[in-house]
């Protein structure tokens, strides 16, 4: 490996070493639900992963919402228990024994923007080590779980990525514009890695003075043969003078997944290229898709109906369903 080589995995390495999980960042998904009194029969949380970036939080592709820490007090989210004179030492006790939970000495106390309503009824977020606690309809609670922010990785795959870091599932497109696009830092119109994003989205940019074949790969690609729509004046980026931001998600065993996308903005002489989705296999690209669905856990792709419309194969092929 050449010295501009180990400078760019050096980097890559440092960037990825130095982002971490802090507050409520990160992707939370639904464990469980209960009621203090056990007179209500609590349904599934219908939001089953919440991912938060910043303290912003999506709900869903279509809800966003800013949390703001408070302070924590007692009768803040708990009024209604209290008026049934149920004190905090209470609710420790029935915590502690239905969600594996501690309150007690709670500082991460979170209240949702109250002009949302998409996010109806969680609107006070509580913190507990790898937990979050949704208090509801007055004795009523939701449980998330963090996702581990360092998924484990192979000394082969390590060494593939050249130290980059996996972005977490399930992977929205929207979500990915809402909490992280925004964040990306430009100069001189050209954008950069970062960490701001972390640890749901860890964005890298492809250059061409890149010397890891990763890098290579998605600057070198036509994505106008892959079925990209404007790429014309885009594919392939790095003949076209341009920079491909991408994450790279959890891999379906040696089949990578890369999300790319056009952040150099359109003018009167190009259009921007919608982002796409390329499975890398072999070192090389073994299939592109051009749709917005969210890919999640089992490696499928859904679309906003919900609908699965691909399956990734260990082939390294997107099965259209």
């Amino acid at each position: 490996m050449g010295i501009l080589a180990r400078s760019i995995c050096l980097f890559a390495m440092s960037l990825a070493t130095n982002a971490f999980a802090a507050d409520l960042n990160g992707t939370w998904r639904y464990e469980k639900g209960g009621e203090y009194f056990g007179q209500m029969n609590v349904s599934k949380a219908t939001v089953p992963v919440i991912q938060i970036v910043n303290n912003r939080a999506a709900f869903s592709p279509i809800c966003f919402v800013e949390l703001s820490k408070g302070r924590y007090l007692y009768s803040a989210p708990f009024q209604s228990l209290l008026k049934e004179d149920v004190n905090e030492a209470a609710l420790e006790k029935y915590l502690n024994k239905n969600f594996s939970l501690s309150i007690l000495g709670s500082k991460d106390y979170f209240k949702a923007d109250v002009d949302a309503d998409c996010n109806d009824p969680m609107f006070d977020f509580l913190l507990s080590g790898n937990k979050l606690l949704v208090p509801f309809a007055g004795s009523a609670f939701y449980t998330y779980v963090r996702t581990d922010d360092s998924p484990t990785q192979s000394v082969v795959l390590h060494a593939m990525l050249c130290g980059r870091k996996l972005s977490q599932l399930p992977f929205s497109p929207a979500n990915y514009a809402n909490l992280c696009q925004g964040l990306i830092p430009r100069a001189a119109g050209i954008p950069s890695a970062t960490a701001k994003c972390a640890p749901v989205y860890y964005p890298y940019v492809a250059l061409n003075k890149d010397a890891d074949w990763l890098a290579k790969l998605i600057g070198a690609h036509n994505y106008r043969k892959g079925g990209a729509r404007d790429a014309e004046d885009y594919a392939p980026p790095f003949a076209s003078k341009l920079h491909p931001v991408f994450v790279v998600l959890p891999p379906l065993k040696d089949v990578l997944i890369v999300r790319v996308n056009d952040l150099e903005g359109g003018n009167e002489e190009r259009d921007t290229m919608p982002g796409v989705y390329l499975a890398i296999k072999g070192g090389k690209v073994t299939d592109q898709v051009n749709e917005g669905c969210v890919i999640d856990e089992t490696f499928a792709c859904f679309g906003e109906d919900g609908k699965k419309r691909y399956q990734l194969l260990e082939s390294g092929k997107f099965k259209r369903i």
